[in-house]
């Protein structure tokens, strides 16, 4: 017998410790309810959860307009059709067992079961979102939370979208409640159905539903429709390409294993729809430019200087090597690790200098994507040189050579140049080939300061060094690739009269010249002179075709060319002529040769861009600047007149007769792997975030709708036809415009003019719209101004009027719908600070818009209103009958000039004209003032995180029941934003089997799981364990230390390999890391796990909220397959695990002090005996003996002689065994005085438990 006194959470039973010891201590309420319960059966009354009173879904508004969208607009629904809310009784029954002692002296076993009842309820309904048709719904939010594609999947409900299009049909969700042919199609209404949607999350309440719709309404062809050919960067990023989503983890090694701590972060997902960037990115990207043919993908490695002679070219790292892991796959590039590759430097305040290189896996996972989309991929390897002193990050065209040795070895040295192209010309992993993912591929680009060095005239040994790699790539990439290089504008032609590329250019392993075009073209004009006309006239006009400056950054030394042999911007000439060095011979090159791609193009979004559309905003950068004449203001229109600009004039050069290789491609700079807005709100993600609003990026500056098409579409909607009116001058791009009511089409347009600043026309029976800030157009002189009869002045012949101070506004509030503010309404105010006017004038218009801008219409409103105060009535000649409202014109009096507007104009019988117009200074429309910055509160899209599970075959616990297997589950998440997990097993083989998966149990709860990081040594005695202590690292969870009684009443229990431990102290030592001490060893019958550990090993923390699970005994020893899907998770992605059960909980523990009497010296027999142990109920309450906790009293026992068994007797009945003398001569040839014993008790259901184990002397 063995069993302790029922002390209170069976203290007594942790004091004796070890295998005579009981299990886990029982709480007093445990303890009461097994001392007096004589095996009754409690059947507590069913707990009701919380049910809806109500169950009509929200009410429809009838009558409501429906709202009209031009642009991007956030919109909430109105419900045009609802089911009753479903509501799913779950009912959930606990049943927990007690066992008294052997014979009845303490009561026998006793169950109490109770049932909880809780409801779920699902809606089912359609809402309308707006008129059709739509581009498409961007998303959806529920009470502002965003339903990304994980949660619209299985278990999330079912739904529908339409766009409103006349051929939509009636929805079958629909039909299949009201019955086909009853249900309308809803055409030209955009809407969408839900079925079964849960509420759980949104307290049982059908949530507030609005959505994000896009309409673009641009004419056609808009410049997204001639752009074929896009750079995609950032070129520099570890994984900024991968289209897999990258986690970070931190992490500790121990031994030859790694231990996870705290959540998983992802790399590269920072958006709605829970998948890398780069898939959004690169969709946003095709939708934009919906004739998209070409992907120039840049990725980069780092110079080390900018002298040739010490600088070398290698992949580097951003986050380097430590304890962090990064999974599915870790970086590495050409044969380097994280471990092994240099950092990027950093500035004093810990910012990288650039993001890493690209990791090889990540670049031709992209390429391979790309061509699976049908779009063409150029590999654009590029240099960037990381330096900070002498000048922070130079551009790569300052790589310079000291002499022609320096030159050469810069390409052909170890960590040179050719080793960086070759790289990529060979890239192969697992057999697949990048060139067989791409089209094109550049073996450089921009490296004028190589290329133009020369030792001796006419001797350029960069070149040769380029030609002779050109021959070792294309033999790489074979013909099917084409292969270039992309020189600077101003490398691509001449230098000093001679040709120096042309060897390169004829090379016959080149298949285009490939320039990176950004020609000065307007003669560093404001922004107000440059128009798409004025772009188009500079391309054949200006700088580089008439004349070059001997410096061209101080802009002296102005010299017209004698011939275009030189000029630089004459591409055609220089294409379709030979050319001729100064030797007086003639190059290799011949009339049109070769194609010519513009490897880039581009513009930055600021005014006056087309006048340096080289530079860019970076002040990180040596290289920062602005354009000359520009005043650094953000200008998304400028960067679209000289792209659509540009673009029109090349097609129409392309088109001639003999031109089609004339810039056959144009590859616009540039479109971020990052998906706009989320690059660049997200500012605590992004360091260049503050870069976009200048930069060259056309991500969320194209792809907008225009001011013109939109109100042509209003226009046509009051009846006009496309005859009636003139609306190409309203180029200006909208964001987006919403109709919430019943308006008529003025009223519409009006709304427009308070933030566009156009008027309105007619003249020869056409509506027109023009644009304010227009140049004068006439200069009337006084002499010219009709006078009266009498001879008066002339001043009497004008009427000047001026507006009283109080009349006018003091301040002007502009409130708008805020694009930076996930269309929240957003309020920019001007406010005039000297004047006795105190007006307020408010002006609401439902008009997206950049706070930015907002806050200019603001000034420029308040600016013009006082301005306008001045007011002109006169009367001018017949000669002037062509003027008419809307046109600037200036009038000169006394000498003085006056601009104004014309408002109206009369023609009288006599021929002359009367004319009033207002003050106008067109300088107003130039008006710029920043609002100040407003951090953007767009979040960070959430990536559903896996779910680790670790599947627990533990001894029986004290709350478990008799016959009844138990596998227990903890579970930890992967990652932030776990909302819990569903956990799936399949009995028919998993995936590769049946996969058939059905729902085994549900968790919310995390658990405390992590790994040893020391190894924990054995321990013998039945005590305390003072020396050993183990270091444990939680990837999720706490640990803290209590008081030994603490210890003794059943705390800090935990599984450690496969032994049951408890601690008293857990000493922090670091983040999520414990030193763990005063052990207790063995417990729940595991002390044959004492010796067994191994570094790593799991560590789970065992407590109450558990997962716990039935087994049925069928499943003792077979394999099964595991799913842990987190909450929005699909059953698909999740990865399985393979889990044999073994049925611990019913495994009998080992007997213990056996100990052997032999009879001496008469019989030379042995009487061995033994104590059993019970699985439950351990506690001594009838002073006999512990519960049995089997079917029946049954041992095995088995005699060795080393590892051999040489007897087994089955059968036994009662803890004793004789072992005759017969039988020891029969076993070992001779009696004997030691020998050692294996004993078990048997399971009725899983055989043998754990041996308890003696050497009998």
């Amino acid at each position: 017998m063995s069993g302790v006194l029922p002390v209170i959470g069976a203290v007594g039973g942790f004091i004796v410790g070890g295998p005579q010891g009981a299990a886990i201590g029982f709480s007093l309420g445990a303890s009461l309810g097994g001392m007096f319960g004589g095996g009754q059966s409690v059947r507590l009354p069913t707990v009701e959860g919380p049910r809806l009173s109500d169950l009509r879904v929200q009410t429809s508004n009838y009558g409501k307009v429906v709202p009209e969208v031009y642009g991007r607009a956030r919109l909430s629904g109105n419900v045009i059709w609802a089911r009753p809310i479903k509501e799913v009784r779950v009912e959930t029954t606990t049943t927990t067992s007690q066992r008294g002692g052997k014979g009845g002296g303490g009561g026998g076993g006793g169950s109490t079961s109770q049932t909880q009842v809780s409801y779920e309820y699902f809606a089912t309904l359609a809402i309308s979102i707006c008129e059709g048709p739509i581009d498409e719904v961007v998303r959806v939010y529920a009470d502002a939370k965003v339903l990304d594609d994980s949660l619209l999947q299985a278990s999330q409900g079912k739904y529908n979208v339409y766009l409103g299009t006349e051929t939509q049909l009636p929805d079958p969700i629909m039909e299949g409640f009201e019955g086909a042919g009853n249900v309308p199609a809803y055409r030209g209404t955009a809407y969408i159905v839900v079925q079964d949607f849960p509420l759980a999350a949104f307290g049982n309440r059908i949530p507030n539903f609005t959505f994000e719709v896009k309409r673009d309404v641009r004419f056609y062809p808009a410049v997204e429709d001639k752009i074929t050919d896009v750079v995609l960067i950032p070129g520099a990023g570890e994984f900024v390409y991968s289209p897999d989503i990258i986690y970070k983890q931190n992490t500790e090694i121990a031994g030859a294993q790694v231990i996870p701590s705290g959540p998983q972060v992802p790399l590269n997902m920072h958006n709605f729809e829970a998948t890398a960037n780069v898939n959004v990115a690169i969709d946003q990207l095709k939708k934009t430019f919906p004739n998209l043919e070409y992907v120039a993908l840049v990725v980069s490695w780092f110079a080390t200087s900018t002298d040739a002679g010490t600088c070398t070219i290698i992949p580097k790292v951003e986050n380097p090597a430590s304890t962090t892991t990064f999974t599915p796959v870790d970086w590495a590039v050409a044969g380097l690790t994280r471990a092994t590759a240099q950092q990027v430097l950093e500035f004093g305040d810990g910012t990288p200098t650039y993001g890493g290189t690209p990791s090889d896996k990540s670049v031709l996972d992209l390429c391979v994507k790309l061509k699976a989309m049908g779009i063409k991929v150029m590999l654009y390897p590029m240099i960037f040189v990381d330096t900070i002193t002498p000048v922070p990050k130079p551009w790569r065209g300052r790589l310079m050579p000291a002499n022609t040795s320096d030159c050469n070895n810069w390409f052909t040295k170890v960590n040179g140049y050719n080793a960086f192209i070759n790289w990529y010309a060979n890239l192969n992993i697992g057999g697949v080939y990048l060139k067989n993912n791409i089209d094109a591929f550049l073996i450089g680009s921009e490296l004028i300061g190589m290329t133009s060095f020369t030792p001796s005239a006419g001797s350029y040994p960069a070149v040769t060094q380029l030609v002779s790699l050109a021959a070792t790539v294309k033999t790489a990439v074979g013909a099917g690739v084409k292969v270039g290089y992309a020189a600077d504008w101003s490398e691509y032609h001449s230098l000093g009269g001679w040709f120096h590329l042309d060897p390169l250019w004829s090379s016959p392993n080149i298949d285009f010249v490939g320039i990176d075009c950004y020609f000065p073209l307007t003669p560093d004009l404001p922004q107000t002179q440059i128009t798409e006309d004025v772009v188009k006239q500079y391309w054949e006009a200006g700088e580089g075709w008439d004349y070059f400056y001997t410096d061209s950054v101080a802009r002296t030394g102005l010299t017209p060319y004698g011939s275009p042999v030189y000029a630089w911007k004459n591409l055609e000439y220089w294409w379709k002529n030979t050319h001729t060095n100064p030797t007086a011979v003639a190059t290799a090159w011949t009339s049109k040769m070769k194609p010519i791609w513009f490897t880039e193009m581009g513009f930055p979004s600021v005014d006056g861009c087309t006048n340096q559309p080289n530079v860019f905003y970076d002040p990180s950068s040596s290289e920062s600047f602005f354009p000359r004449a520009s005043k650094g203001r953000v200008d998304f229109m400028a960067q679209r007149v000289a792209l659509n600009a540009s673009l029109d004039f090349l097609e129409t050069r392309r088109l001639l007769s003999g031109n089609a290789n004339l810039v056959q491609r144009r590859f616009i700079w540039t479109w971020d792997a990052r998906p706009f807005p989320f690059w660049p709100d997200l500012s605590n993600f992004w360091a260049d975030w503050q870069l976009w609003k200048t930069g060259h990026w056309v991500n969320g500056k194209l792809g907008t709708s225009t001011l013109g098409a939109v109100i042509a579409i209003l226009l046509k909607k009051a009846g006009l036809q496309d005859t009636d009116f003139d609306v190409t001058r309203l180029t200006q791009q909208l964001d987006g415009y919403v109709i919430l009511q019943v308006l008529s089409c003025r009223e519409r347009i009006e709304q427009l003019q308070s933030m566009f600043n156009f008027d309105a026309v007619e003249t020869d029976g056409i509506i027109k719209f023009v644009p304010r800030g227009g140049q004068s157009i006439a200069s009337i002189t006084q002499d010219e101004l009709v006078t009266n009869s009498s001879g008066g002045s002339i001043r009497e012949e004008v009427e000047i009027t001026r507006k009283q101070e109080l009349d006018l506004p003091q301040q002007v509030n502009i409130t708008y719908i805020s694009r930076t503010a996930n269309y929240d309404p957003g309020t920019q105010m001007s406010q005039r600070q000297t004047t006795n006017a105190v007006d307020v004038v408010g002006i609401n218009v439902p008009v997206i818009s950049t706070d930015q801008y907002a806050k200019t219409i603001a000034d420029i409103t308040l600016y013009n209103a006082w301005v306008s105060r001045v007011g002109f009535k006169f009367t001018v000649p017949a000669k002037y009958c062509r003027i008419e409202p809307t046109d600037i014109i200036t009038l000169a009096i006394d000498g003085v000039n006056y601009e104004m507007r014309v408002s109206t104009t009369k023609i009288e019988r006599t021929g002359l004209m009367e004319v009033t117009a207002v003050a106008e200074d067109v300088s107003t429309y130039d008006f710029y003032t920043p609002p100040g910055e407003t951090p953007p509160i767009t979040q960070p899209g959430t990536v559903i995180p896996a779910t680790r599970l670790e599947l627990l075959d533990l001894p029986a616990l004290p709350n478990d029941t008799e016959g009844v297997g138990i596998l227990r589950a903890a579970t930890v998440a992967q990652g932030e934003n776990w909302q819990g997990s569903v956990i799936y097993r399949s009995d028919d083989g998993g995936q590769a089997g049946g996969n058939t998966f059905a729902v085994m149990s549900s968790i919310d709860t995390q658990h405390s799981v992590g790994g040893a990081l020391t190894l924990l040594a054995p321990f013998s005695d039945n005590a305390w364990d003072y020396g050993n202590t183990v270091d444990v690292l939680l990837q999720f969870g706490s640990l803290a230390s209590i008081s030994e009684i603490g210890v003794l009443n059943g705390g800090n229990v935990a599984l450690l390999g496969n032994e049951v431990i408890q601690f008293q102290n857990a000493q922090l030592l670091a983040d999520n890391k414990y030193r763990l001490s005063k052990l207790l060893r063995g417990r729940l019958g595991t002390e044959h796990e004492v010796g067994t550990h191994a570094l790593a090993e799991r560590f789970v923390l065992l407590t109450s909220n558990l997962v716990r699970v039935a087994m049925q005994n069928s499943l003792i020893g077979l394999p099964r397959h595991y799913k842990p899907v987190s909450i929005g998770g699909s059953l698909a992605t999740t990865i399985e695990q393979v889990f044999t059960y073994t049925g611990k909980t019913l495994r009998p523990w080992s007997p213990v002090k056996i100990v052997g009497i032999r009879n001496l010296p008469a019989t030379n027999d042995w009487t061995i005996t033994w104590v059993r142990r019970t699985r439950l109920g351990g506690e001594w309450r009838d002073g006999v003996d512990v519960p049995l906790s089997e079917q029946s009293e049954l041992y095995h026992v088995q005699i060795m002689n080393g590892l051999t068994v040489v007897r087994t007797v089955e059968g036994i009945t009662t803890p004793s065994l004789v072992y005759t003398a017969a039988q020891q001569i029969a076993d070992f040839g001779a009696v004997q005085s030691s020998f050692v014993i294996k004993i078990y008790q048997i399971s009725a259901i899983i055989g043998r438990g754990v041996p308890g184990q003696a050497t009998i002397s």
